[in-house]
This record gives C-alpha cells, structure tokens and sequence, in this order.
C-alpha cells in the first residue's frame, strides 16, 4: 500500500544512521522500533478487513492480502522486496534492513549476531483471508503458528491429511487438475475477463451440490463456439477434483482467539525421524468466510500444489510440494493449542515453543501490568486487541502500541511494564531462542 512519503528539508537522523553516527545509534536501539504499519501487499485472495484493523484509509476495490509486520531478512525474495520502514523523529525514514545492518548488535545482540546476522530471521504477517488459499507447504523444518485475530461465523481453514494418502496417486489428480484448467482456457476466446471466469466459476464451485451446468449459461459470452458436451464434462470434472482435494484435509472451525500451531504431530516426526515440519495446509474456506490472522513463519518458500480452478493461472510445483509433505493421517486437535500461563509470570501466556520461535501473549488488564524482566532478549510484539504502552521502572513512556500495530523491541530496552486502560487488551510477543 506504501502511501506517500514525505522526505524532511534536512533529513539528519537517516543520514546519521547510514554514516553508522554511534550516538544515534545507541539512542534509537534504546526504544522500541515501530515500523510505518502500511507495509500491504495484494493478492488474488485478500479480504477487506485490514485497512480497518490497522487504521488506514479503506479501499474497498483493492483486496490486501497481507501485511509485513517486521520485514528484514536478505535470503528470501519476498522479504526482500517489502522490507520494514522506519520513520524516525525528524520525519526522515529509513528501511529496517539498513538500520540492522549500521546497529545490528546493539539492537538484536551480539550473540544473536554472531548466530544469525544483522537480520531478522522471521517473517510475521497479518493475513486477510477473504478466499480459499492454494494447497501448499514448506521446506523440511518450517513451521508457522497463526493467531486468528477475526473471523466470520462458520469460518474454517484445511490443515493436515484427514487420512494417509498415496502421494503418486495425489500428484497425478493434481497434474490432471491443472490439465482441466488449461483445456477449458481453450475453449474461451481470445481476451477473456479472467477475475470474471474466476467470479463465475467460484460462485457455483464453492456450493457442492449445485451442478456445474448452472453455470454454463454465464459462460456462453466467453466461449469460442457453443457449451457443448465437451466444455460441460470438464467442468464437471473439475469441479469434482475441486471438493475431492479438499476433501482429503481435515477442516478446522476457526473463531477470534484461537491458536493453531501448523506442524507435524509429534508421533508423525518421531515415525518418519524427520524435523518437524508445516503440514499441507489451504487456509480460508470455500463459502469466503473472511478470517483476519497474525501468522508467525521463517521466511522461505512457499510450494504451491493445486490452486483450487482459480484463474489467471499461477504457478505451481507438484513435486516440490509433495516432496516436503507427511502424508500420514492427522486430526484437527493435533493442531490447536491453548495458551498456558507461564509460572510467576503475571499476565503472560506461552503457545508456542520450537527451535525457531517462541510466542507468548500478554494480557495487561488496567488493573494489572504485565511485566517484561531484565535481560528479555530481543523481540517483536504484535497489538492485537487494545492500546498498550510501554512504561519502564520510573514511569516514563518508551511507546504506545494499539491494535494491528508492531515492533521490534531492541535487546538493549532491558526491563519494562506494559500497561493498558482497556479491558480486554492482547500483545502477542515473538522471540527467538538462543541456538
């Protein structure tokens, strides 16, 4: 979304940290770090909910999918080209990438650097699911947790195999699959209204039981020649691969509050001796029931397997995406986690803890701060519900967070109290452990 941008007359704090002035480095790695919270990104399948949320000017013909929360890692492609940006007091900005690379052991550590970087190597994001996502996965050992933050009633995401698949058998359904697709691309005319196709097709495909013949009357525009008996057997039989893909994955009612932490059931990793790992998984719902998430991941790849008949036609990789799969039978209780509170810890509640990120949620009530030790290492906190701020020992203000806003909270802040005068207030805080 990236709105305009307004570079000050004398634009000192910018050119301080590219010159890696040490004064004012050591001031800004002794706050929290707030990135300008417009950093969305469009996609086919993005929602309406998330202008709102981060209290942006709405645009109701344009579906933003996802927002980069904190964005600075150079290995992957997508971080790269949405990099966090970082307004400083002057008015002047720099990307969040840079300021790590002229700071990076002040405000992540030097033990954290000396392991990973000047980078930040998760990748968190507020999705907007307003469609039915691709069936996908990711490499062996990436895991993601997703916070569900909205949800309209009856939503549901497809995590996991209900029942052991044969893999041979699945890739070839999915070949064929997008075969089916590009068959019936034939049959349409040269300039066809493809986000029309999609609107059309995904109007009757979501609905089961009724037959795809409905909807060849809205076709007849498009066609080259007349909807014969050809054209209505393969959306037929599309249609029918549609709900049996899906039908292979458990689906999971989703509802605000909810934590699901996408990785391999323990007996799973411990059969096959693999890493754990995020289980096939196509979020959203056929019905569009929109759902509103923070999505914790590593940056990395994303293999797209099947893309649900959805046209234009995007990329995908059967193999790839089988090749990093567990095929093995979950249960959607495999998936879902409560928070637990933490012992002699006030206020604070842990969902998830593996090798790569630990998410606990805080939860100041006003009368009732949450408190963030000394030696808290480096982390990021994600407003979920609420206006929180960070206060330290003698009462002054380090920041004021409220919801669908973020940030990385340097090493260096060391001890603070969040407090809030909502009632129902939540901050989500990521770190990552020690190797």
């Amino acid at each position: 979304m990236r709105g305009e941008r307004r570079r000050p007359e004398t634009p000192i704090l910018a050119d301080a940290i590219r010159a890696e002035d040490r004064q004012v480095l050591a001031r800004i790695a002794a706050a929290p770090i707030i990135p300008l919270n417009d950093n969305l990104v469009s996609r086919p399948w993005g929602g309406q909910r998330l202008c709102a949320y981060k209290g942006l000017r709405s645009t109701p013909h344009q579906r933003w999918g996802e927002a980069f929360e904190i964005c600075a890692f150079a290995g992957d492609e997508e971080a790269s080209a949405h990099p966090s940006t970082i307004r400083l007091a002057d008015g002047s900005e720099v990307d969040l990438p840079e300021l790590l690379a002229a700071a990076g052991p002040a405000i992540l550590g030097e033990d954290f650097v000396a392991t990973h970087g000047c980078q930040f190597p998760l990748l968190p994001k507020t999705l907007d699911i307003g469609e039915l996502l691709s069936v996908q996965a990711h490499p062996e050992g990436f895991t993601e947790a997703y916070i569900i933050i909205e949800a309209d009633e009856g939503a549901t995401i497809r995590l996991g195999f209900k029942h052991d698949v044969d893999p041979a058998d699945l890739g070839q359904r999915l070949k064929e699959g997008r075969q089916l697709q590009q068959r019936l691309l034939n049959y349409l005319g040269d300039g066809i209204d493809l986000e029309a196709l999609q609107a059309t097709l995904t109007g009757n495909f979501s609905r089961r039981a009724v037959p795809t013949d409905a909807v060849l009357p809205a076709l007849e525009s498009l066609l080259q020649t007349r909807a014969d008996q050809k054209i209505a057997e393969t959306l037929r039989t599309l249609k029918k691969l549609y709900w049996e893909v899906l039908d292979l994955l458990n689906e999971i009612s989703v509802t605000p509050g909810l934590v699901i932490y996408n990785a391999n059931p323990e007996a799973v990793s411990a059969a096959t001796g693999r890493p754990r790992s995020a289980e096939v998984h196509a979020l959203g719902n056929p019905q569009g029931k929109e759902i509103l998430a923070l999505e914790i991941r590593r940056p990395g790849p994303t293999f797209r397997a099947w893309d649900h008949a959805r046209f234009p036609l995007r990329p995908i990789d059967v193999g790839k995406t089988l090749d990093a799969l567990n095929f093995r039978a979950t249960r959607p209780e495999d998936f879902i986690v409560t928070p637990r509170p933490l012992t002699g810890r006030p206020g604070v509640f842990r969902s998830v803890q593996d090798e790569w990120f630990v998410v606990d949620h805080l939860r100041p009530r006003p009368e009732a701060e949450v408190v963030l030790p000394a030696g808290t290492p480096m982390h990021t906190l994600h407003a979920l519900r609420g206006t929180m701020e960070l206060r330290t020992a003698d009462d002054r203000t380090l920041a004021s967070l409220t919801r669908g806003e973020s940030a990385l909270v340097p090493v260096t802040v060391g001890s603070y109290r969040l407090t809030t005068a909502d009632g129902d207030a939540e901050m989500v805080m990521v770190t990552i452990p020690p190797s």
